[in-house]
């Protein structure tokens, strides 16, 4: 009988052990505001990983007038841009990226587009345009001819390394200013997102609808403008309220069961300024991978210092 109790017991320690490394004592369908927000608060500590993203939509900007006080006609801004790659930002001075993107927009019958490569090994930055429209004859063919297919090699502008370095989502906390470490926990402890309906196990992830809490937004805005040493104004909060209300703001989150941490994330949002009319739809796709796997830059073989006096001043003559 002690060997039988002796070894029930050893098992249920071995099960205590493995439920400790997931959602231990959680329930994901009646919990599933804390696991969103836990899974939330993961992610904005994940400085190594995969990345793939997607953002897609339409903006209509709103009715003015021109110079001569003549109405003008509301533009609409369709977009779609994709970005995907790999990155280790745990020290801004020796940021590690390897990062794809490709881009579309159309404002009116205007179409534009650009896509290309950026690879960042501490100081040195290499970048490959792939292919590139004029953006309605900002840039010249003279321009763009010399710079398109080619990798260029240059360094790391210091002043991205200082934004970066003072940005509360990067770098070492010790680096940070108080306000900035106060910044920096009030968006990982606010419940930005409430009501989440749990929609089952995908893949090893608790996948959740939800929506934005307005008045979490609400109670952000004036805990972040007392970090600042400011106020927000009643007029402002009224304006902030009135858009709240205007927004639509839906969200999908897949938390992964094992890790806590937030997987994959989808927002529909569509948005109407109470003042000036603009509206906007949009819907982003996020996801990351191999949180924590070493990240290396492959320097390009046949990169060329890139000289912007040179290249563009030359075609510019």
């Amino acid at each position: 009988m002690n060997k039988l109790v002796r070894n029930v017991i050893a098992i249920c320690a071995v099960l205590a052990v493995l439920s400790g490394c997931s959602f231990s004592g959680t329930n994901p369908e009646k919990d599933g505001d804390k696991i969103v927000k836990d899974g939330l608060k993961n992610l904005y500590d994940v400085n190594v990983a995969a990345f793939d993203a997607g953002l897609k939509g339409n903006f209509l900007d709103a009715a003015g007038v021109d110079l001569k006080g003549k109405p003008t006609t509301p533009e609409n801004l369709s977009f779609d841009l994709s970005l995907s790659g790999s990155g280790d930002i745990r020290d801004p001075k020796n940021l590690i990226l390897n990062l794809k993107f490709d881009g579309t927009g159309a404002l009116g019958k205007q179409n534009e587009n650009a896509s290309g490569e950026v690879k960042v090994n501490k100081s040195d930055m290499y970048f490959l345009v792939s292919k590139m429209s004029n953006f309605g004859g900002l840039f010249s063919d003279a321009m763009l001819k010399p710079v398109i297919g080619q990798w260029w090699k240059t360094q790391v502008p210091q002043d991205m390394v200082d934004s970066l370095q003072s940005s509360s989502g990067f770098g070492d906390d010790s680096k940070l200013t108080p306000e900035e470490k106060k910044m920096k926990e009030l968006v990982k402890n606010t419940q930005f997102f409430s009501g989440a309906k749990y929609i089952g196990e995908e893949n090893g992830d608790y996948h959740y609808e939800t929506a934005l809490d307005n008045e979490a937004v609400k109670t952000y805005v004036k805990e972040s403008a007392k970090i600042e040493g400011t106020t927000v104004s009643d007029d402002q909060l009224k304006t902030l309220d009135e858009n709240l209300k205007n927004l639509q703001f839906k969200a999908e989150f897949w938390v992964g069961v094992s890790d806590k941490t937030v997987h994959k994330l989808k927002f529909d949002v569509k948005a109407n300024d109470v003042k000036s009319g603009a509206k906007m739809d949009a819907v982003l796709n996020a996801s990351i991978s191999d949180i924590n796997k070493p990240v290396t830059v492959e320097a390009p073989k046949d990169a060329k210092e890139f000289d912007p006096n040179a290249i563009l001043g030359g075609a510019a003559k």
